[in-house]
This record gives C-alpha cells, structure tokens and sequence, in this order.
C-alpha cells in the first residue's frame, strides 16, 4: 500500500465519523494520529511542519524517525486531498494519556540538509545555476524543477566563505535574481527554482470566492478576510562598481520601480560595489533585480480562508470582493496552516470538531517577485596562502603578472594552475608602462587580503618568509643587510642589491649572475675617496663619442699582457682575477687565459699630443718602429742623445742635410756629399786615407 493510499484510508476513517475534515500523517517508523498541526511557508524559504501525534506505542524510535521522510495528509469532503511532504528534523516524545503517548515531529524540506554543513570553498568559471545543481546534487536534494528563462554568465570565481550550505545556495541564487518555493505530494516535495515569478502556476482552487460572513456555513470553499496595504518603499536603485580591466569605464547603472502611485519624491538606493564587471550584460539586470526586491512589499495583501491549497509562490484569483481593486490575480508570498482534530484522541477528546484555517499575505500578480540579497560575508582580514601553478614551473602569471594560490581552507581542489582565479599582486609602485614589478613564485608564502572583505576578490598585498622558505641570510647574525636577491629561473645563480649597514663594514655590494648594463641619458658622475679597481676577465672596450679627459694625480702604471699584473696590485685583487681566469677556463674562452704576446694598439683619428712636466722614458724590450705618413720632428730643449750600442743606420730617400749653425753637412741622393762652414779642422790620432777618381786642392 503506497503513503497515499495509508493516508487516505486512515483519514476516510474519520469522514466516516460525519466529519467535514480529516487529517492524516505517516512517518517511517510507528503509527500516528493527527491531533493537531500548524504550517509555515513563504517564498524562498524554507517551510517548517509541526504535527502534534498520538499514538498507542509510547516507544517509538525516535531516532529512526530523524531524517526520514514523513507526510501529513489533509482531507475535506468538499475540497480535493492536500499533502505536506518533508524530512522529519526534530521529534519529541512527550506526556502519556489514558492509552496514547503523545509525540511532536518537526518536518523540513530536504534543503534544510543544506543548513547542518558549512564550508570555505571554490567554484571558478561556472553559472550560479551550475554551482546551484552541483551542490544540491552533492547534498542529496534531486527532487529540482528548474524554470530559468535567462541566460547567465559564467562567475570566473565564487568563493564559499565559511557559510552555510543553504546560506551560499540562496545567497548566490538571490545575486542572480533567482529564488525557489517547493510544490508537495503523497510520495515527496520538489524544489522549484525559478526566475520567472510571472510563469509560476496557479493553485489547485485558483478562485477564490470572498465571504466576510460563512457563518456556520460547512461546505465550500472561500476567503473570509481580505485587507490592502501600501508602504513607502524606495522608488531607485543605483549601482557602481570598478573593473581593473577597464579602468575609466561608467559602470553606473540605475533602475526605476514600477507602480510609484503616491510617491511625492524620488527615494533612491545606492549600492557600491555592485558585484558586477560588465555593467550591459549583468549590472543592469542585478539593478532592476534589487529594485522589484525592495518593492517587494510595497503593495500587499492579507487574508485568512478555509481553501488548503494554498501554496507560497503559487497564484489565486480572488472574486466577489467588495472592493472591485481587490479582485485580481494575485501571488502568495506566505502562507501559514493551522488544523486541530480533536476526534483522533477518542475517550481523551473532547467535543470540538475538526478545524483548519490558512491565514496568508499576497502581492499583485502582475508585478514581479525578487528575493533581498542577504549580505555577503565578510572577510575578517587578511589570510596566508602558497603560490601555485602548473608541475615543472617555477612562476606562473598572466599578462597583467597576476598569479594562482593554494589557501589553507582549500580542500577540494589541488594546488596546481587551477587551485584560484589570478589574483592580483599589490606592487610598491605603478604606472602606466613602468614601476616596480615582482611576481611571485611558485612556492612562496603570500598575504591575501580582499576588496571590501569580499571572498571573491582577493589581492595580494605582500610575502613572507617560513620555516620552508627561509630569509637569504642567516638572522639575527645578519640583522644589519638589507637585501633585494633573486634566484635564476630553472636555473643556479642570483642577483642581488645588499645594503649592509653594521657600523665600520657599511658597503653597498652587487652581484649580476650574467650581463650587467647600465644607460645614463645625460651626465654619469662618480666619486670615489679611497681607491678604485677594476678587473675585467675578457675585453674591455670603452668608447667616447667627444673628449675624453684623465687627470693622474700620482703615477700611471700600463702593463699589457698578464705576466706582470699581479705585481701592480693588491693580493685580493690578484686572487680575484686568478678566479676570473678559472671561471674563463672553465667556460673555455679563447684568447682569456693565453692573450698572445701582449700587445698594445693605440689609434688616434686626428692629433695626439702628450705634455709631461719633468721626465718621460720609455723602455722596450726589443724593436721600437716609428712611422710617419709625412715628417716627424725632434725638438730639445739643450741635448738630444742618441746611442746604439752597435749600429745607428740613418738613411733617407732624397737628401740627409745636418746643420750646425753656419756649419752644413748636406748628402744628396745622387752621391754628392756637401760640407760647407767657416772653416775645416781633421785631427786623426792615426792616419787619413782619401781615395777618389780625381782629387783637387785649391
């Protein structure tokens, strides 16, 4: 026998008895009587059953009563049966009559699972609708109508923020314009989750007669009270919101309410952020949404009848009413039920009869429904998480250099490119194509705080160290440098800026792993108080565009070629450049550890003029060659000195002419030899040979 048929013939039993109304009620464990009941719906919440019971068996088990289905059935011979079906969410066993034990069952809808579960969790780049079926599915709800007339847009992230199931669920689907009522039956209660308040259907007695005076009356079915109301509600709504995408964008939107009939001002809401990104696509449709939700009980009305079938968000017709505005189509917002049977106690009864009545509050049916939006959580600070991103990387960032964390509540997702949406990463400076700029890397340990301590838009605000992630040197030994130090990328190495500040051991060091490039658009200045060294492991090129000036105020010490450069300089220097020639060894330079001979090449374009004060000698081991494309001159102050200890060759193209006051000694390319002056002396210690074709003596 299925539930319908136990709560029917358990029921018929009373009618039986000449009573207009009966109730009935089955539960998975035990045999009950309906003494009495009341119940509680409304639009988008759930409704709450409390059925009063008695039974002979005073040891039901409770516990086998709890989270399983149960129905209470409602019986009139003048009106088609109503059942209220549910999960039984609270039982009590109370006092014990002349024969019954009395019992109190509390029933839920199966959404009311959602409400004993919490979590903090992520949904990325799916609908509400999506997230919406998803979680219904996960917590067993899959008796679900879904009647959704718009389209929606994927939410790029949505973060569960330590609500409620239930909580997350309405607050995400109310966002959306989105809210649900349930529709019961013998066998079980569906969840209607709609957009469309219009479309929602009409109830079992869709007209309703009004009768301000039944009377004693028993049979039929009407509205004995009926009253009006109307409320000053906000008549605007404006929204503002900012996308980083977009910058100087108006994402301003403003919807108007419909029926303002005695309004005598313009009431405005204004909501910033408005959650949205796109003001065309979302912002105006979550606007007029929060309009119709704050009008929502601008017009009401409220009335009680004797009809069971009245059902939130279901619509009826009322007639017949004394005033004509009242006869219309209207939609139930609420409804609460009341039933006593006092028959179902037999020899404990007393001689009231059966009864119910439905009080209820409605709202035009031609204006639409929306649910308030509850506040969205509120994150209480900032959080710790861990950079992810895909297995064999080591950073991981968009276009806009945000990246992807793990945070620590994250437990249905791996840490890995998909563990967030990209966060944004604060940086010490920003501007339009330059600033400061350093992303995080997989591994490191952020601080995530939120815009408007919203779940869904989480910042990264700055980095810390951990027991995994240790500071660059060791501390307190260190306490003194300050540092900025990088690590190669899938690579060894690191640059580094360290301040130290120790008092008598200051120093500012740099280190670059590779290149190092400097650019200085107009003058570049330096000072330096005590010495300066330089070492360069390969060439050095250096290249001025005007003059280049040096002022020596000591001595200039030149060593080409490497065998006498540790001899010029201190040994750290020394050291340091025989690391360089390991470093180059180990590379396999050519030419960096085996130069050559030594060589020293100096070209001037133009002119090239050397002063020197006192003294200037040059030494060469071997040949010295001087060229010149057309004279060179030798000037003396007093002496000029030339000495070869073997051979001094002189010899000249044209003519060699050697002047000593009115003394010439001139030789001509042809062979002719000229020695003219005031007089001619020869004093040879031993003899003179003279050999010619022909001599002559004047």
């Amino acid at each position: 026998m299925s539930l319908f048929e136990q709560l029917s013939s358990l029921a018929q039993r009373f009618l039986d008895q000449d009573q207009d109304l009966a109730f009935g009620f089955e539960a998975a464990a035990g045999r009950f009587t309906v003494v009495g009941f009341s119940v509680q719906e409304a639009i988008n919440t759930p409704f709450e059953i409390v059925v009063d019971l008695a039974s002979l068996d005073p040891d039901i088990d409770l516990a086998a009563l709890l989270d399983a289905p149960a129905c209470l059935g409602l019986y009139s011979k003048y009106q088609t049966p109503r059942h209220f079906h549910g999960i039984v969410t609270d039982a009590m066993r109370g006092d014990s009559g002349y024969r019954r034990t009395f019992y109190t069952l509390v029933l839920r809808p199966s959404l009311s699972r959602l409400d004993h579960g919490s979590d903090w969790r992520i949904w990325q780049d799916m609908t509400v609708p999506e997230v919406a079926a998803q979680l219904l599915s996960e917590q067993g709800v899959t008796d679900v109508d879904w009647r959704l007339a718009e389209t929606y847009l994927p939410r790029e992230y949505l973060t569960q923020a330590g609500e409620t199931n239930r909580a997350f669920l309405e607050r995400i689907l109310a966002e959306e314009g989105i809210f649900y009522a349930f529709a019961h039956s013998p066998d079980g209660h569906k969840l209607i989750v709609t957009d469309a308040p219009l479309a929602m259907p009409m109830i079992a007695d869709p007209v309703l007669a009004y009768n301000a005076n039944p009377g004693g009356q028993s049979r039929g079915v009407w509205v004995s009270r009926f009253s009006q109301t109307e409320r000053l509600r906000a008549s605007h709504y404006a929204m503002e919101d900012y996308t980083f995408h977009n910058p100087p964008a108006g994402m301003g939107t403003l919807a108007v309410g419909e029926r303002l009939d005695g309004l005598k001002g313009r009431y405005e809401h204004f909501a910033y952020p408005g959650r949205y990104k796109d003001p065309a696509s979302v912002g105006n449709r979550f606007t007029r949404h929060r309009i119709e939700a704050e009008r929502v009980d601008a017009t009401t009305g409220a009335g009680e009848t004797n009809c069971l079938h009245l059902n939130a968000a279901f619509q009826m017709t009322l007639a017949a009413h004394t005033d004509p505005r009242a006869n219309s189509r209207h939609r139930l917002l609420a409804v609460s039920h009341s039933g006593q049977q006092s028959a179902a106690l037999e020899e404990d009864a007393g001689d009231a009869p059966t009864t119910y009545s439905a009080s209820f509050v409605t709202k035009p049916g031609h204006l639409p429904y929306r649910p308030a939006v509850p506040r969205k959580p509120v994150v209480d600070g900032p959080q710790m998480a861990v950079v992810t991103g895909p297995p064999g990387e080591e950073i991981y960032c968009d276009n806009f250099g945000r990246v992807k964390v793990q945070f620590e509540w994250n437990r249905h997702t791996p840490a890995d490119e998909h563990s967030s949406c990209w966060i944004r990463v604060s940086q010490n400076w920003g501007g339009g194509g330059w600033g400061h700029m350093a992303i995080p890397r997989i591994g490191q340990e952020v601080i995530v705080d939120f815009f408007d301590g919203d779940a869904d838009q989480p910042i990264i605000t700055g980095r810390t160290y951990n027991a995994r992630n240790r500071p660059p040197y060791k501390l307190p030994e260190h306490k003194t440098r300050m540092t900025i130090k990088s690590d190669t990328h899938k690579g060894t190495g690191f640059n580094e800026l360290r301040f130290e500040d120790e008092a008598g051991r200051e120093e500012v060091f740099l280190h670059a792993q590779k290149d190092r490039n400097e650019k200085t658009r107009n003058n570049h200045t330096e000072r330096i108080d005590n010495n300066w060294v330089q070492s360069v492991g390969a060439e050095k090129v250096i290249e001025v565009g005007d003059n280049h000036i040096e002022r020596i105020g000591g001595n200039v010490f030149i060593s080409v070629g490497p065998s006498n450069l540790g001899q010029m300089f201190s040994r750290g220097l020394q050291t340091l450049t025989e690391g360089i020639g390991k470093v180059a060894s180990a590379l396999g330079l050519p030419g960096v550890i085996n130069p050559g001979t030594g060589n020293y090449a100096l070209t001037v374009e133009k002119s090239k003029t050397e002063a020197v004060g006192v003294l200037s000698s040059e030494t060469v081991g071997s040949h010295k060659y001087i060229s010149a494309g057309q004279q060179i001159s030798l000037n003396a102050g007093t002496n000029v000195t030339v000495t070869a200890n073997r051979v001094l060759d002189l010899s000249a193209h044209s003519l060699v002419a050697i002047k000593v006051g009115k003394s010439v000694l001139t030789m001509h390319k042809d062979g002719r030899v000229i020695l003219s002056g005031k007089s001619f002396k020869i004093d040879m210690e031993d003899k003179i040979d003279a050999k010619a074709g022909e001599i002559r003596l004047n």
